[in-house]
Protein backbone atom coordinates (compact mmCIF):
# COMPACT_ATOMS: atom_id res chain seq x y z
CA UNK A 1 0.00 0.00 0.00
CA UNK A 2 1.36 3.39 -1.03
CA UNK A 3 1.19 6.27 2.03
CA UNK A 4 1.55 9.59 1.20
CA UNK A 5 2.51 11.73 4.81
CA UNK A 6 1.65 14.82 5.77
CA UNK A 7 3.61 15.77 8.81
CA UNK A 8 4.08 19.68 9.11
CA UNK A 9 5.66 19.29 12.67
CA UNK A 10 7.67 16.54 11.92
CA UNK A 11 6.42 14.20 14.38
CA UNK A 12 7.61 11.11 12.36
CA UNK A 13 11.01 9.85 12.01
CA UNK A 14 11.92 7.52 9.52
CA UNK A 15 11.30 4.26 11.91
CA UNK A 16 7.68 5.46 12.46
CA UNK A 17 7.10 5.79 8.91
CA UNK A 18 8.36 2.51 7.76
CA UNK A 19 6.62 1.13 11.06
CA UNK A 20 3.34 2.90 9.70
CA UNK A 21 3.99 1.46 6.07
CA UNK A 22 4.42 -2.42 7.52
CA UNK A 23 0.98 -1.93 9.47
CA UNK A 24 -0.39 -0.56 5.87
CA UNK A 25 1.09 -3.45 4.19
CA UNK A 26 -0.20 -5.94 6.51
CA UNK A 27 -4.06 -4.37 6.38
CA UNK A 28 -3.74 -4.74 3.01
CA UNK A 29 -2.86 -7.95 3.13
CA UNK A 30 -5.31 -9.37 5.36
CA UNK A 31 -7.93 -7.77 3.47
CA UNK A 32 -6.89 -9.78 0.52
CA UNK A 33 -6.81 -6.62 -1.91
CA UNK A 34 -4.11 -6.89 -4.60
CA UNK A 35 -5.40 -4.34 -6.31
CA UNK A 36 -2.27 -1.20 -5.89
CA UNK A 37 -4.58 1.30 -3.05
CA UNK A 38 -3.05 4.15 -1.27
CA UNK A 39 -3.60 6.29 1.87
CA UNK A 40 -3.00 9.86 2.63
CA UNK A 41 -1.85 10.01 6.24
CA UNK A 42 -2.10 13.12 7.98
CA UNK A 43 -0.21 13.87 11.78
CA UNK A 44 -1.55 16.70 13.69
CA UNK A 45 -2.05 17.72 17.34
CA UNK A 46 -5.63 17.90 19.33
CA UNK A 47 -5.96 21.24 18.43
CA UNK A 48 -6.21 20.51 14.79
CA UNK A 49 -8.19 17.41 14.94
CA UNK A 50 -10.36 18.99 16.61
CA UNK A 51 -11.03 21.86 13.90
CA UNK A 52 -11.49 19.13 11.27
CA UNK A 53 -13.97 16.58 13.63
CA UNK A 54 -16.04 19.80 14.38
CA UNK A 55 -15.54 20.87 10.68
CA UNK A 56 -16.28 18.13 9.21
CA UNK A 57 -18.87 15.36 11.71
CA UNK A 58 -20.14 18.66 13.52
CA UNK A 59 -18.55 17.56 16.65
CA UNK A 60 -16.43 19.86 18.77
CA UNK A 61 -14.39 17.44 20.76
CA UNK A 62 -10.06 16.27 19.98
CA UNK A 63 -10.34 12.35 19.02
CA UNK A 64 -7.70 10.10 18.48
CA UNK A 65 -8.32 9.62 14.47
CA UNK A 66 -10.42 10.33 11.88
CA UNK A 67 -10.92 8.41 8.37
CA UNK A 68 -12.27 9.98 5.48
CA UNK A 69 -13.16 7.00 2.61
CA UNK A 70 -13.38 8.00 -0.99
CA UNK A 71 -14.35 4.91 -2.13
CA UNK A 72 -18.13 3.75 -1.51
CA UNK A 73 -18.35 0.24 -1.37
CA UNK A 74 -21.93 -1.96 -1.60
CA UNK A 75 -23.87 -2.48 1.71
CA UNK A 76 -21.87 -5.09 3.99
CA UNK A 77 -19.63 -5.47 1.69
CA UNK A 78 -15.67 -4.57 2.47
CA UNK A 79 -12.66 -3.91 0.24
CA UNK A 80 -11.82 -7.50 -0.11
CA UNK A 81 -14.96 -8.18 -2.07
CA UNK A 82 -14.61 -5.37 -4.43
CA UNK A 83 -11.61 -5.89 -6.95
CA UNK A 84 -13.51 -5.03 -9.65
CA UNK A 85 -14.38 -1.61 -7.83
CA UNK A 86 -11.27 -0.69 -6.80
CA UNK A 87 -9.79 -1.32 -9.88
CA UNK A 88 -12.50 0.91 -11.48
CA UNK A 89 -11.10 3.74 -8.83
CA UNK A 90 -7.26 2.88 -10.36
CA UNK A 91 -5.67 6.12 -11.09
CA UNK A 92 -3.20 5.63 -13.74
CA UNK A 93 -1.49 8.79 -12.70
CA UNK A 94 -0.64 7.51 -8.95
CA UNK A 95 -0.40 3.96 -9.70
CA UNK A 96 -3.01 3.02 -7.09
CA UNK A 97 -6.87 2.99 -6.39
CA UNK A 98 -6.73 6.20 -3.17
CA UNK A 99 -8.39 4.67 -0.49
CA UNK A 100 -8.78 8.10 1.26
CA UNK A 101 -7.58 10.48 3.99
CA UNK A 102 -6.94 9.53 7.74
CA UNK A 103 -5.85 12.18 10.19
CA UNK A 104 -4.14 11.01 13.66
CA UNK A 105 -3.58 12.87 16.68
CA UNK A 106 -0.10 12.34 18.19
CA UNK A 107 -1.52 14.15 21.19
CA UNK A 108 -4.16 11.16 21.75
CA UNK A 109 -0.89 8.56 20.51
CA UNK A 110 0.99 9.67 23.49
CA UNK A 111 -1.98 9.98 25.79
CA UNK A 112 -3.62 6.44 25.27
CA UNK A 113 -0.32 4.73 24.82
CA UNK A 114 0.11 5.68 28.62
CA UNK A 115 -3.27 4.68 29.35
CA UNK A 116 -3.37 1.27 28.15
CA UNK A 117 0.06 0.56 29.06
CA UNK A 118 2.05 0.14 25.89
CA UNK A 119 4.20 1.94 23.46
CA UNK A 120 3.78 5.05 21.65
CA UNK A 121 4.54 3.09 18.34
CA UNK A 122 2.25 0.08 18.98
CA UNK A 123 -0.48 2.81 19.33
CA UNK A 124 0.40 4.99 16.31
CA UNK A 125 0.65 1.25 14.14
CA UNK A 126 -3.15 0.67 16.17
CA UNK A 127 -4.52 3.94 15.08
CA UNK A 128 -3.37 3.83 11.73
CA UNK A 129 -4.63 0.03 11.12
CA UNK A 130 -8.02 0.96 12.85
CA UNK A 131 -8.00 4.30 10.41
CA UNK A 132 -7.12 1.90 7.19
CA UNK A 133 -9.69 -0.32 7.72
CA UNK A 134 -12.48 2.33 7.83
CA UNK A 135 -11.17 3.31 4.30
CA UNK A 136 -11.61 -0.28 3.58
CA UNK A 137 -15.35 -0.83 4.13
CA UNK A 138 -15.55 -1.48 7.96
CA UNK A 139 -16.98 -0.04 11.31
CA UNK A 140 -17.90 -0.89 14.77
CA UNK A 141 -21.56 0.26 14.72
CA UNK A 142 -22.61 -2.74 15.89
CA UNK A 143 -21.13 -5.80 18.11
CA UNK A 144 -20.95 -7.49 15.08
CA UNK A 145 -19.12 -5.25 13.12
CA UNK A 146 -16.83 -4.24 15.82
CA UNK A 147 -16.02 -8.16 16.40
CA UNK A 148 -14.93 -8.48 12.42
CA UNK A 149 -13.16 -5.07 12.56
CA UNK A 150 -11.24 -5.51 15.47
CA UNK A 151 -10.47 -9.44 14.23
CA UNK A 152 -8.76 -7.68 10.93
CA UNK A 153 -7.21 -4.75 13.28
CA UNK A 154 -5.42 -7.67 15.35
CA UNK A 155 -4.66 -9.62 12.51
CA UNK A 156 -2.86 -7.28 10.53
CA UNK A 157 -1.22 -5.60 13.78
CA UNK A 158 -0.03 -9.31 14.52
CA UNK A 159 1.39 -9.64 10.78
CA UNK A 160 3.74 -6.31 11.20
CA UNK A 161 4.85 -7.29 14.39
CA UNK A 162 3.15 -5.49 17.15
CA UNK A 163 1.69 -7.14 19.85
CA UNK A 164 -0.50 -5.73 22.81
CA UNK A 165 2.80 -5.90 24.86
CA UNK A 166 4.70 -3.16 22.46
Amino acid sequence: MMLEFEDGQNLLDSAAKALMQRCADAAQAAEGVRTPVAAFVRIVGDEEIRTINRAQRAKDTATDVLSFPTVRYPQGRTAGACERLLRREYDPDTGACLLGDIVISIDHVRAQAAQYGHSERREMGYLLTHGLFHLMGYDHMNDTDKAAMRDMEERALRAAGLTRED
